[in-house]
């Protein structure tokens, strides 16, 4: 009895030292994973700051070299654009280091609010240099280099010296994170070999925690450097690698930029829906991946631009042979989900050697851009002299971009008409419509100002749909009246090899309500002719759906017959050098007989541009051409005025048909 209340005795103790050295371990355990807890958790929110200050002040960085791109690019094109962009630039210096300050780092709210400081100071410099400029004030240089200057390079060292500071801030507390994880790994293990479960459990949920933090600190550093959308790098990292690799390598290295601009995709974006073009969009990255080299780097810029950086090319036929395969692999249909879509690439290629200035080398790829797309796509090399443009056409061509962008909201871009007169009973049946462009500053344009620089520069297709639609509205109003009118819209050849050009044109018909037969679209002869096969049967087709064709300067080529006779057109319009001499120089009126027997021989009507003289409208009525239009006539007007114009253009044309028994023997013969 004595020994079974001993050895009871001796289990109650044991089970209470048991008990007692499992409560110490789970105590010091507990605390253990308290204060481990506490230590990580102060070193990952430690660390979360140090990362977004990192970013506030990279965003800083980048920001403020836009501010001097966009400086410098107003000295050379003083718009309003591009102070925008440079107030935006400036904004977006003063919120990341406001941003910095409130995030309430240690020593980083004070370089933060020093950097302000210099910010300000270099933006008041700027602003003040912007409107000497504006002025033209020749002070501008004077005050660039003592002031602006000074003050921006001051700014720049400043912020990139702290950046790099906080960068490495940044690695050095995330290597302090680690360690804090092994200290309580290690502890934890101890709490293993002792049996403690539920401690084991406890910690692997604080782990997990600490390793979602480190995850959402990756994703975050990723999603900073990647279009969320591709999945490609985004523009702050393509910018990155530039600089990188026109910084480093050998003397021989060369570096090759392509800018690649979607031609197209509007429309796809447009008719199959945002969906479609997000899919469209996501089907080129992943096309621009396949094509470029190994240790290339594809990137999208924004909307349906893309760059392609080429480290390490050897030289530009290296280069141009990447650039012609990506314009291959996207000229091939994409299968989407709400079925087949097609789109084209204009590449601007250009490259340069280890210590380029990267941002003139991306100057470059788009200048050449923009040449390739106004020559229908493909791909284009940087030439300085072709891709050279004077600071007066730079500011013309962005407002017109900016116009074409928007919307053109305020209704800049207007059409003028001019009539067309039917010789035989004096008529009026059609209108020419003529842009001008009413500019806030420089008055009213002429087409010869800006339509070259439209061409030249990718403009001309979004140029003309705008005037189709404005051409197309007006005429489905005249069409509502007693007297409805033909209107001819001049149309780029280019457009024609544009695909989804006839649907994007009949969505404009239908949309007015505009009948049958009332558009008359206009191409020059040598621009129809000159085009591909399937330009012409583009225009076939449109003829098909009611549109008439008509080809403008007919004589100003070297057409032959043959390809005359493939022409889908209703009418040619006979060049005014034709027509300049006909009241005094028989061979003109021998050589207007010969087109006009040649229009009309071929089904077409015919129709003489340019008439400045009565007596040659004499001289045409005789020799049966159809039509004529000139300042003979009407000069070209605002359409609230076009009726009072084809009544005076009727009037012009009576003394023609009064006296076209009277014209001179000469003019017949």
């Amino acid at each position: 009895m004595k020994r079974s209340r001993d050895d009871s005795r001796a289990r109650r103790r044991h089970s209470l030292n048991t008990t007692a050295a499992l409560a110490s371990v789970l105590l010091a355990l507990g605390s253990y994973t308290i204060i481990g807890t506490w230590l990580t958790t102060r070193a990952a929110r430690d660390h979360s700051r140090a990362l977004h200050v990192d970013a506030d002040f990279t965003e800083a960085r980048g920001a403020i070299t836009l501010e001097e791109v966009n400086l410098r690019h107003y000295q050379v094109e003083p718009s309003s654009a591009v102070r925008s962009r440079f107030v935006q630039a400036a904004d977006l210096v003063d919120s990341a280091l406001n941003l910095a300050v409130r995030h309430g780092l240690p020593g980083a709210d004070s370089e933060a609010t020093r950097l302000l400081g210099r910010q300000r100071e270099y933006r008041a410099n700027a602003e003040q240099l912007m409107a000497l400029v504006a002025d033209g004030d020749p002070a501008s240089l004077s005050f660039d280099g003592l002031s602006v200057t000074p003050s921006y390079y001051t700014l720049q060292q400043d912020v990139d010296t702290v950046s790099r500071a906080y960068h490495a801030s940044a690695q050095r507390q995330a290597a302090e994170m680690q360690g804090a994880e092994m200290r309580m790994l290690i502890g934890t293990s101890v709490g293993f070999g002792v049996g403690l479960t539920l401690v084991g459990v406890i910690w692997r949920l604080v782990l997990s925690y600490q390793r979602r933090l480190v995850l959402d600190a990756d994703a975050s550093e990723y999603r900073s450097l990647h279009d969320p959308l591709t999945g490609l790098p985004n523009r702050r990292m393509f910018h990155e690698h530039l600089a990188r690799a026109v910084s480093s390598g050998g003397p021989d290295d060369q570096v090759g930029i392509m800018i690649i601009d979607l031609d197209g995709f509007k429309a796809v974006n447009d008719t199959l829906g945002h969906q479609a073009g997000d899919q469209l969009l996501q089907a080129v990255g992943g096309r621009l991946l396949t094509g470029v080299r190994d240790g290339d780097l594809a990137a999208r810029l924004g909307g349906d631009e893309f760059a392609v950086l080429l480290p390490g090319v050897a030289d530009l036929a290296a280069a141009a042979e990447v650039a012609d395969r990506l314009v291959d692999e996207i000229r091939h249909d994409f299968l989407l989900d709400v079925g087949p879509a097609s789109v084209s690439a204009s590449i601007g290629l250009t490259i340069g050697g280890v210590g380029a200035d990267d941002d003139e080398l991306l100057r470059q790829a788009d200048a050449a851009m923009y040449r390739a797309k106004s020559a229908g796509g493909g791909v284009a090399v940087h030439d300085p002299i072709l891709d050279a443009v004077a600071p007066d056409e730079m500011a013309l061509f962005g407002e017109l971009r900016a116009l074409l962008e928007t919307g053109d909201p305020d209704g800049q871009l207007t059409l003028y008409f001019q009539p067309q007169v039917r010789l035989t009973d004096g008529t009026v049946t059609a209108v020419e419509a003529l842009v001008r462009w009413r500019h806030p500053a420089r008055g009213l344009l002429l087409p010869a100002a800006f339509l070259d620089i439209a061409a030249s520069r990718g403009l001309a297709t979004p140029l003309t749909y705008h005037l189709l639609d404005i051409a197309v509205a007006q005429a489905a109003r005249w069409s509502a009246t007693a007297e409805p009118l033909v209107v001819s819209v001049n149309v780029s050849p280019r457009c024609l090899l544009h695909d989804g050009f006839l649907a994007r044109v009949c969505a404009a018909i239908a949309a007015a309500g505009l009948p049958r037969g009332m558009l008359r679209l206009e191409l020059t002869e040598s621009g129809v002719l000159g085009e591909s096969e399937r330009a012409r049967t583009v225009l076939r087709q449109a003829r098909e759906q009611g549109i008439m064709i008509s080809v403008d300067d007919f004589g100003s080529g070297s057409s032959s017959l043959s390809q005359l006779r493939q022409l889908p057109a209703d009418e040619f319009k006979i060049d005014r050098s034709f027509v300049r001499g006909l009241a005094s120089d028989p061979d003109d009126v021998v050589m207007m007989r010969s087109a006009i027997d040649l229009g009309h021989n071929l089904g077409m009507s015919v129709v003489a541009k340019g008439v400045e003289e009565l007596e040659a409208l004499t001289v045409l009525r005789d020799l049966g051409c159809d039509l004529a239009q000139g300042f003979v006539l009407s000069r070209p007007v605002p359409a609230d005025e076009v009726p009072a114009a084809c009544a005076r253009a009727g009037r012009h044309a009576a003394p023609a048909r009064a006296g076209r028994h009277a014209a001179p023997a000469s003019h017949r013969g």
